[in-house]
């Protein structure tokens, strides 16, 4: 089936790209190409002018065809850059549907060059992070995965516990005699490396997340503790409304930031007291749900608010004009910006931490999960390792961790065991 879709925002602009893929993408396009010059044995880049169903232009459009399997979707595959009038898109559109093709659902280009074996399936993501990513820092991270840094340290990684699966299979069904010297020690070592490296995959997906989708820092703290000041001295306009009036902030109020590169969503909330103004209670509240689901809490001027596992600094504002009675992570004044270089700093430390040495970028959530999975039955396995118990449910945990990164390149099968298993023969065997 041939699939048609515009590939760039809607709307006006200088020039729009228009895909057509499938294996009658190049047939389809000569029924509104003007003296097409194009064919299904050579890929080929011309200008040339599109026709109407009367035959009248109503566009000159640079026109590429690729030839597959050597294109982004492994099939014949057709790309129309015209001016980005809505009506010419529209109009070539509805032209490739009348010869025969199909309006392409969402993300049916790249869900075909994934079928067609151009990118396995972390690949296949790695596209959608570089188009939704925040941050340039989340884009990069998206291009090496869809350059295959991912997929490359998933097969390492099941490579080595493939191996341990083989030697213990070929011991236990092949050899006669008793297991291999070391084989149970060397297993237990590569089982604990498998184990580190998947525990950073974990760990760094948490920070570099961050990159990715942004992250939420909330302020917090009581009436007048200058937290619209800050609000409104980070996102660098006076977006929320100052005044001496205790419990002036009812509402959340949030503003898209950055610090350092990290695209942060920061939250203005209303001053932490007992009221009893109902409007107040309600805002009150909602500052606390905000908190509970931040990534960061920055607490004005109260050392004993905590919120338990969600990360939290304590701030002292106004340090222009008073001296904390305590001792803070921080002090600044919202006032005159003094500290507040530091703080942003501060900021970002708390919610990146120490950068983990690791070239296994997680840029989804459903990666993370299977990688977890694995290192549940990796650890397992381990446990059964270590207590001496029976190596049949010692492969059995180790199979279970490959099928979980399976999920994130492609399946293993019977055939690599069996390779890593007679690799070690000599030619000659």
């Amino acid at each position: 089936m041939t699939i048609v879709a515009c590939s760039t925002p809607p709307g006006v602009s200088g020039i729009a790209v228009v895909r057509i893929s499938g294996k009658g993408a190049i047939k389809n396009i000569s029924t509104f190409v003007k003296d097409s010059p194009f064919d299904e044995k050579t890929p080929l880049s011309r200008v040339c002018f599109l026709v109407d169903r009367d035959g009248e232009v109503f566009d000159e459009a640079v026109i590429t065809s690729y030839v597959g399997p050597n294109s982004y979707t492994g099939e014949n595959l057709v790309e129309i850059s015209c001016h980005g009038n809505p009506k010419i898109i529209s109009r070539i559109i509805d032209l490739s549907v009348d010869a025969g093709s199909r309006l392409a659902e969402a993300g049916e280009f790249t869900k075909t060059a994934f079928l067609n074996g151009k990118l396995d399936l972390s690949e296949a993501e790695s596209v959608a992070s570089i188009i939704h990513s925040l941050s340039l820092t989340g884009v990069k991270a998206g291009v090496k995965n869809l350059k295959g840094g991912l997929s490359k340290e998933i097969h390492s990684i099941k490579s080595s516990l493939i191996s341990i699966v083989a030697n213990l299979e070929f011991n236990l069904d092949i050899s006669e005699e008793d297991l291999q010297p070391n084989l149970l020690k060397q297993s237990g070592e590569t089982i604990l490396r498998v184990s580190k490296k998947l525990n950073d995959c974990i760990r760094c997906f948490e920070e570099t997340k961050m990159f990715q989708s942004g992250a939420s820092v909330v302020i917090l703290g009581p009436p007048n503790a200058g937290k619209s000041t800050l609000f409104n001295r980070l996102v660098n306009k006076n977006q929320s409304i100052v005044t001496s009036v205790e419990g002036t902030t009812r509402d959340v109020i949030e503003k898209n930031i950055n610090i350092s590169g990290l695209p942060i969503l920061l939250k203005d909330t209303a001053g932490i007291r007992d009221s009893g103004d109902d409007v107040e209670k309600i805002g009150v509240e909602r500052s606390f749900v905000e908190a509970k689901d931040a990534d960061l809490v920055v607490i004005l001027n109260d050392k004993g608010l905590s919120f338990g596992d969600t990360k939290h600094i304590h701030v002292f504002n106004k340090s222009d004009i008073k001296t904390p009675d305590e001792k803070y992570d921080i002090s600044i004044s919202a006032k005159t910006g003094d500290g507040i270089k530091k703080l942003k700093e501060t900021v970002y430390n708390s919610l990146i931490g120490s950068k983990i040495q690791t070239d296994t970028l997680i840029i989804s959530k459903r990666q993370c999960n299977a990688i977890k999975g694995a290192l549940k039955h990796i650890k397992e396995a381990r446990m059964l390792l270590l207590a001496g118990d029976s190596i049949e449910l010692l492969i059995e945990d180790i199979n279970k961790s490959i099928s979980y990164l399976d999920s994130i390149t492609e399946k293993t099968t019977k055939d690599d065991v069996l390779d890593v298993v007679f690799s070690s023969f000599c030619v000659g065997k």
